[in-house]
Parts: structure tokens; sequence; C-alpha cells
């Protein structure tokens, strides 16, 4: 079987049976999910770099080159 000249086929096969796997489970009872309680962070600092740096001259950034 070749694939790539059949993919078109299999593609819209694999979305019909996806949605007829939704729609049949969309009537079922849903999942409960348990509440939980919030997550306590321990640390709680947030990490700041800060670059000071002085702007490179033409002369500079020629020299860079």
């Amino acid at each position: 079987m070749n694939i790539r000249k059949n993919f078109e086929a299999i593609f819209l096969g694999a979305a019909a049976l996806g949605l007829l796997a939704s729609y049949a489970t969309a009537a079922s009872r849903p999942v409960e999910v348990a509440q939980k309680e919030a997550a306590v962070l321990i640390d709680s600092t947030v990490h700041v770099v800060v670059v000071k740096a002085p702007r490179l001259s033409v002369a500079e950034k020629a020299g860079l080159k």
C-alpha cells in the first residue's frame, strides 16, 4: 500500500474515527477531578540579572569585525 497516495483517505478516516469517539463519549459521566490545595512556594525570590555596559562607538564596532 502506497501511503503517500492514500494519505488523504487515511487522515479522513482517522478524523472521522476521532469524531465518532468524541461523540460517543460525550454523554458519558464526566471525569471528577480532585481539588488540590494551592502549591506553596518555598523560595519565592525572583533572580534578576542587570547588565550595565557602555555602548560601543563606531570605531570600536569596526575593530571587532
